[in-house]
């Protein structure tokens, strides 16, 4: 019998289904030590302007001083299809998504390279655009583990 359960990667939902369509909101914050960090942005209905995206850094699970810093990512195609898009540099004020970008997901990935050396947790930050109506959004995060097992360690 194959059981694996993500024996592989560490997978910890850090944003619900939610519509942010009114105010910016961060995902749980991830604490990092030397683990390559992935995020899956789920996106939704988008209505209107836009939805960013932006990764943070921060010293404590907190977004008080956070910084924005660039990451890379790739877009999937629509709900159904089997195609991802190139991977793309984000710079630290992030990305845009607009209605054309519905029901996508957006695989992020940080190196911990790329972080300051004194900061040790990552967010998600989602925006709403200044005339959106609908900004539907959910974030994932997948950590890679140093050692296959079962019960895996709190990444908070």
């Amino acid at each position: 019998m194959y059981n694996q359960f993500a024996q592989y990667a560490h997978v910890i939902p850090v944003l619900s289904p939610v519509d942010i369509v009114s105010t910016a909101t961060n995902s749980t914050h991830i604490k990092v030590t030397g683990h390559r960090v992935n995020f899956l942005v789920f996106l939704g209905t988008l209505t209107g302007d836009s939805c960013s995206v932006t990764v943070e850094e921060s010293t404590a699970a907190s977004t008080t001083g956070a910084e924005a810093i660039p990451f890379r990512y790739r877009l999937s195609g629509a709900v159904g299809s089997d195609t991802w898009g190139a991977v793309t540099t984000a710079d630290s004020t992030g990305v845009d998504f607009t209605a054309s970008d519905d029901d996508k997901i957006m695989w992020v990935e940080v190196d911990p390279s790329d972080m300051s050396s004194d900061t040790k947790y990552l967010s998600v930050l989602l925006g709403p655009g200044a005339s959106a109506s609908a900004c539907e959004v959910s974030v994932a995060a997948i950590i890679d583990s140093w050692y296959q097992q079962l019960d895996m360690v709190s990444s908070t």
